[in-house]
């Protein structure tokens, strides 16, 4: 007997427009995969492979099928070990419902009900952030760190390990505290802005504002919470990322300066 997982969800973009975010694979990022490792070719008969930040975990299928705006089937590879061949298949469907789009998800050939339930959920909270993403600019990610929350704070705070990893603070200004400002000078002009709230090993919210490359003004929440004994857990927020482009250049920098998070967290 196999199991099977069904999602539907309804997308806040035209058909095109969300076709042409799932052929960018941002549903695969959405999900946890590493922009900078994803390898697509998309077309059918062509191979893809996403490395899973949490996970540790490499997947990887082929395409199918592909109807432009209305249909895309892919194998995917469930069991993820060094032997493994993909051996399950995701059919995503696009309907046009006005402005918006309806849009269903069809897992199916799940060995067991405990792995379908958890590409459920994996498939519920990437469809979720892709429909932030792609209609309200807002991106979302989550990290697990093998430290204390009280480190992973630390990390957070220390101009070194953060703000040193976007530009010279030998050159900027940082006031951390509740109403103070923030100035680091990058290779693109420079980041500013204000911090709006401080809990000590819980949150962090700061405004943010780039040079004439990038997004005039956004907000960046950092949320901070000990999962178990051994493991942290980091979610970052970044909202009013208007375009495209702006939303895959801060990805792509968010997951740079949360993997240096790890060493300075003492992972």
């Amino acid at each position: 007997m196999s199991h099977q997982v069904r999602m539907e969800k309804m997308i806040g973009r035209p058909a095109r427009d969300v076709f042409q975010a799932l052929k960018e694979g941002k549903l695969f990022m959405n999900c946890g995969g590493d922009s900078g490792s994803m390898q697509i070719d998309f077309r059918v008969g062509g191979a893809y492979q996403i490395q899973f930040k949490n996970a540790k975990k490499i997947n990887y299928g082929e395409f199918l099928e592909i109807i432009p705006n209305k249909r895309i089937a892919f194998s995917w590879c469930q069991s993820f070990g060094p032997d493994e061949k993909p051996d399950t298949q995701v059919i995503i469907e696009l309907f046009d419902d006005g402005p918006k789009t309806r849009l269903v998800l069809v897992h199916s050939g799940f060995k067991t009900k405990e792995i379908a339930d958890g590409h459920e959920r994996g498939w519920n909270f990437g469809a979720d952030d892709l429909n932030n993403e792609i209609q309200n600019g807002r991106l979302r990610f989550t990290r697990n760190y093998k430290t204390s929350v009280e480190k992973l704070y630390e990390a957070c705070k220390s101009p070194v390990s953060f703000f040193g990893l976007i530009g010279d603070i030998s050159k900027g200004a940082i006031d951390f505290r509740v109403g103070g400002k923030y100035q680091v000078p990058t290779k693109k002009g420079e980041v500013k802005g204000e911090f709006f709230e401080i809990i000590p090993n819980k949150k962090i919210k700061f405004s943010w504002l780039m040079g004439r490359f990038g997004p005039l003004n956004s907000m960046v929440t950092i949320v901070l919470n000990q999962k178990d004994g051994e493991t942290a857990t980091l979610e970052l927020i970044h909202e009013g990322l208007p375009t495209s482009e702006e939303q895959m250049a801060h990805r792509q920098g968010w997951e740079f300066i949360t993997d240096k998070i790890a060493e300075a967290a003492g992972k």
